[in-house]
């Protein structure tokens, strides 16, 4: 069985879970990071050299970074509807995937950190990337077009947290709009909604 080292309250592994619950796919949870801790002992160190969370053990097989592994698991799964097939509807999902990694997260994780420190807000790069989501949302249901799939689950953590953010901000109808639709999906309320603050 897919072993899944991870916490509930960590973004990364949340989608991990998430994904597993889409497509009723069983794991071995084993808590670790935050407050479970265990991700800077050796043992989580030689799967994973970045000491962070999740990592997944599929035999004698590990993969780590959290949009790798929801590659992986709508692959070994076979979540065609996740996961099509087709090289450009990859291309589509995969160019979410990666601009959320590298434009929305960052920011944004940096905003919450210094949210909770008082400390000066950064909230240019924030607004400019949910902007630009925003626009894209005007002329399509989900993340790489009208169908869910692997980039929703990539994206969504992001989406729920912008809709906490106790600051003013623009009003952005289509990314609330878009959050409505991901609240019908058991699995995101689970996992994202009531589990991520």
């Amino acid at each position: 069985m897919l072993k899944v080292y991870g916490r509930s309250d960590s973004s990364n592994s949340a989608k991990v879970y998430w994904l597993l619950d889409e497509i009723g796919q069983d794991c071995e949870r084993v808590d670790c990071g935050g407050k479970f801790g265990g991700n800077d002992q050796p043992g989580y160190l030689a799967m994973n050299p970045n000491g962070k969370v999740p990592t997944v053990v599929d035999g004698d097989l590990v993969v780590w970074e959290s949009n790798a592994i929801l590659r992986y698991i709508a692959t070994r799964y076979h979540a065609v509807e996740l996961w099509p097939e087709g090289a450009a509807e990859r291309a589509a999902i995969d160019k979410w995937m990666d601009w959320s990694a590298t434009t929305l997260t960052p920011p944004l994780g940096r905003l919450r950190k210094a949210m909770k420190a008082g400390e000066e807000l950064a909230t240019t790069p924030v607004f400019a990337a949910f902007g630009l989501l925003d626009k894209h949302l005007a002329d399509n249901n989900y993340i790489a077009g009208n169908k869910f799939s692997i980039a929703d689950i990539a994206v969504g953590a992001n989406i729920h947290r912008w809709t906490l953010l106790s600051i003013e901000k623009p009003e952005l109808k289509n990314v609330i709009d878009y959050h409505r639709r991901l609240l019908e999906r058991p699995a995101f309320v689970s996992r994202i909604a009531q589990s991520l603050t």
